[in-house]
């Protein structure tokens, strides 16, 4: 388990320059394949048909792969060849995950064991909870949530357990900036990210973000009971996910689909529970923005809810659905930093200056950093 091999692989320049032009019959095939409501027929429209190798790198750079029919038959009209490399894709995620799941519940044991209260935030187990399988997306390292005063004790916990601090040049800017700490075992590879904050410089801080773990929900993993994110607090964080992702330009149609899929199971209670729990974290905007996003790729009655339109955001749905999946088209309609945080922290001017003074900071200590390691690295 490689800490962002995947991920890096998927961004490369060179697969990006592979897929830049029209992507859309291979989104339209990514968004059928994984509506909320199971298999959707693919738009029969005018234009081309889907070609095999670009809808294979728009899939993994939006990590669905696992959402393709590994079956022949079930794919487009000549995309029947992707089926034997999707069946190898779905043989490693099942590989990978499996040992995921073995790690995290191990993780989770030892933390419950020392009295620290932590919930598992992604990974095969919040796969579980949306889509009843864990085996969707790999997931190539762990991350664990724990309040912000018993992070040092979770670090030695994993400590006692094989794992040792990675990027430590970095820490400096990994830890007070972006709220986690990353972990890596020699002896299995194994990475776990240990997140003590839910929130990005650049954007509005979650308030109150240990209440997460008052509300975690419990799933039974071989007789093991493993702290998950609740539905409503699944759902926020995907939707700051997906402002992460539209603040770096990075293409997230995995992220639009788990909140659409999150939403499409929610109950009116919980639904309630959520736009509370948005308020009162502040990050109302958030919620509506991830929503917004979600429904200009899904169409689903539960999108319809809570999403009105927002100031400095494209209207038009086709240019959001870009946004989301191949942002590298559409760098000139994409909200700038400034738009972003102004949009998201609307109403509360303090929430502004606060975090664009953060923001600006991290970015000068990052740099800071990243000058201090250069030598070490030649």
């Amino acid at each position: 388990m490689r800490r962002g091999q995947e991920e890096r692989m998927g961004f490369s320049e060179e697969t990006i320059a592979s897929v830049r032009g029209d992507s859309l019959p291979e989104i339209d095939v990514l968004l059928a394949a994984s509506a909320p409501d199971g298999a959707a027929a693919v738009p029969a429209g005018a234009g081309r048909a889907p070609d095999p190798d670009r809808l294979f790198d728009i899939a993994r750079l939006n990590k669905m792969l696992g959402q393709l029919p590994v079956s022949p038959a079930a794919l487009p009209p000549g995309c029947a060849a992707l089926a034997p490399r999707l069946l190898q894709v779905r043989l490693r995620i099942a590989a990978m995950n499996r040992k995921a799941m073995a790690v995290t519940a191990e993780a989770s044991r030892a933390l419950a064991g020392a009295g620290l209260r932590h919930a598992v935030m992604k990974g095969p187990f919040q796969q579980m909870a949306v889509h009843g399988d864990p085996l969707r997306r790999p997931s190539g390292d762990l991350d664990l949530f724990v309040a912000p005063r018993d992070r040092r004790r979770a670090a030695a916990v994993l400590q006692t357990l094989g794992f040792t601090p990675m990027e430590q040049e970095q820490a400096l800017w990994w830890i007070p900036f972006l709220g986690e700490q990353h972990f890596r075992r020699e002896s299995d590879g194994a990475v776990i990210d240990l997140h003590h904050r839910l929130q990005q410089a650049g954007l509005p801080d979650w308030r109150g973000a240990e209440g997460v773990l008052d509300r975690a929900a419990t799933q039974i993993h071989e007789g093991a009971a493993i702290p998950v994110l609740s539905p409503p607090d699944g759902c926020l964080l995907m939707a700051v996910t997906l402002a992460k992702a539209l603040l770096a330009h990075e293409p997230c149609g995995w992220a639009a689909t788990e909140l659409a899929h999150w939403l499409a199971r929610l109950p009116p209670s919980d639904r309630q529970r959520l736009d509370g729990i948005a308020a009162s974290a502040g990050q109302g905007h958030t919620l509506a923005l991830g929503i917004t996003l979600a429904r200009a790729c899904h169409d689903h009655p539960a999108l319809a809810q809570g999403a009105g339109p927002l100031r400095d955001l494209p209207a038009d749905p086709a240019v959001l659905r870009d946004l989301v999946f191949q942002p590298w088209q559409r760098r000139a309609e994409a909200p700038r930093r400034r738009q972003m945080l102004r949009m998201l922290a609307k109403g509360r001017p303090h929430v502004l200056v606060t975090e664009a003074a953060r923001a600006a900071l991290s970015l000068r200590v990052q740099r800071v950093v990243e000058r201090r390691t250069k030598p070490s690295a030649r």
